[in-house]
């Protein structure tokens, strides 16, 4: 049975690296338009991928020797020595802080929004208002898919255009990601913490 599954996995593995080309012919030749038979398989074959993909980054966290060599070959850092280990943390450690920078800078462009009005028959001096600020509603930074903006006023006359400068839809995503790096880095920071103290 062991076999089996180590044969079944080798397999998804083997197909994820090396089955990405039907993806991109299948968006290529607009097979997911098309009703003819031959598009069901390049179909079938593109949502084949995209389910075992997922599965390189789970093995490459699960299994140590995977890991190892993939850290060699794209970074060419092998833990040999304590120095090379003293390395290899620092980078993870500076790649963790980068990214984490990223992230809470697009989470904050989530929240932030933009309107500008411009209206050149107005009356008045000013003939247009920009205006920013940051806002959170759960109806929209909770919402996985995205609920439009609602407009209580009426669109004044002229120019008026504006919204968040990212997708509401990413917050959650982009706080979930946040929150798995740490608890990620901590979970395997603390193991390793034990394992040298035993």
């Amino acid at each position: 049975m062991k076999k089996i599954a180590l044969s079944l996995h080798r397999a998804v593995l083997t197909f994820a690296a090396w089955g990405w080309p039907l993806l991109l012919l299948d968006l290529a030749s607009g097979a997911y338009k098309s009703p003819a038979p031959w598009a069901d398989v390049f179909n079938s074959a593109a949502f084949l991928w995209v389910l075992s993909a997922p599965v390189w980054p789970i093995t490459l966290v699960l299994d140590h020797a995977r890991r190892e060599r993939a850290m060699a070959w794209l970074c060419g850092l092998r833990e040999g020595d304590e120095r090379e280990r003293a390395v290899t943390g620092d980078a993870a450690r500076s790649a963790l802080l980068l990214s984490l920078a990223l992230q809470s800078v697009l989470l904050a462009l989530t929240l932030t929004q933009v309107r500008l009005v411009w209206n050149p028959d107005s009356p008045e001096k000013k003939k247009g208002v920009l205006s920013a600020g940051i806002g959170f509603s759960s109806a929209m930074h909770l919402n996985p898919f995205g609920a439009p903006l609602e407009e209580n006023d009426p669109a004044p006359k002229g120019v008026s255009a504006g919204g968040y400068l990212l997708s509401p839809a990413c917050f959650p995503v982009l706080a979930l990601l946040i929150l798995v790096q740490l608890a990620a880095f901590r979970a395997y920071a603390g193991r390793r913490y034990e394992g040298i103290e035993a």
